[in-house]
């Protein structure tokens, strides 16, 4: 009986032990997909990662609190800045009077602090997506605050502001590096729709998918660097007007709290 309880005792520390590792998200290099894993809008290619979304929302109050019957979507921008699309993303942004969130590799802040004030100058929010689009599972707590700090120092050397948001780049995060965010004082924020604009399948698959994928408080990803983002710039205004016409209230992030 002795033996048995033993046996029992030691199943459970192993099985505790396991579930509680870390979860990341795996994909192939140079293609920056963000995922919630809870939330059913997800695209058919992207595959739900269990934990994931239970760890975002523990460390980001925003996706923790936002309420499924508001009618509010908000809109992000990876791995800029860039010269020529950023600009272009900001005026569309400028005649629908929208405000988003735009988050910057700090080696293209360095590279383009111009573009980067133009951004915050404009009224839109600037966050951290590491220094050089690493994937931060694959580092060592040391090198993930690395590229944090470093990423903070640029961008706050440029608009005289420390970002306090932070999406990891490939959605990569577990523990260890979400413990490295809280540390650099960021909050880790993911989104749910794919917009699937890193690919370039075209103006109009961009349109629909994002059309097809977005709900109630839905974080929507587009990129404004990373490569020919002439597509993002087309599809930009078409997917805006067709929210609008659904009757969404495009916010800036921070109101999708419903603070």
């Amino acid at each position: 009986m002795r033996y048995r309880f033993a046996l029992i005792l030691i199943g459970l520390l192993f099985t505790t032990m396991s579930f509680t590792g870390s979860s990341s998200v795996h994909l192939p290099a140079g293609q920056p997909v963000t995922i919630v894993s809870a939330i059913p809008r997800l695209g058919a290619h992207l595959a739900p990662v269990p934990g994931i979304a239970i760890l975002a929302k523990q460390a980001h109050p925003l996706l923790c609190h936002s309420s499924g019957h508001q009618k509010k979507v908000t809109l992000t921008f990876d791995d800029g800045p860039d010269v020529t699309y950023t600009p272009e993303i900001l005026t569309i942004l400028n005649q629908y009077h929208l405000h988003a969130t735009f988050f910057n590799l700090g080696q293209n802040v360095q590279a383009h602090p111009q573009v980067t004030r133009m951004v915050y100058a404009a009224g839109h929010t600037i966050g951290n997506h590491s220094w050089n689009h690493t994937r931060l599972t694959a580092l060592s707590p040391t090198g993930v605050m690395w590229q944090l700090e470093s990423t903070n120092h640029i961008i706050q050397q440029t608009i005289g502001i420390k970002p306090t948001l932070m999406r990891p780049p490939y959605n990569s995060i577990n523990n260890m590096v979400r413990m490295q965010i809280e540390k650099a004082g960021l909050q880790p924020v993911l989104g749910d729709v794919d917009s699937l604009d890193w690919q370039r399948p075209g103006v109009n698959v961009i349109v629909q998918t994002t059309l097809r994928e977005t709900g109630n408080t839905s974080i929507i990803v587009m990129h404004d660097g990373g490569g020919d983002r002439t597509q993002t710039v087309g599809a930009l205004p078409l997917i805006i007007q067709a929210l609008e016409q659904r009757g969404y209230a495009i916010v800036p992030i921070q109101q999708l709290s419903g603070h």
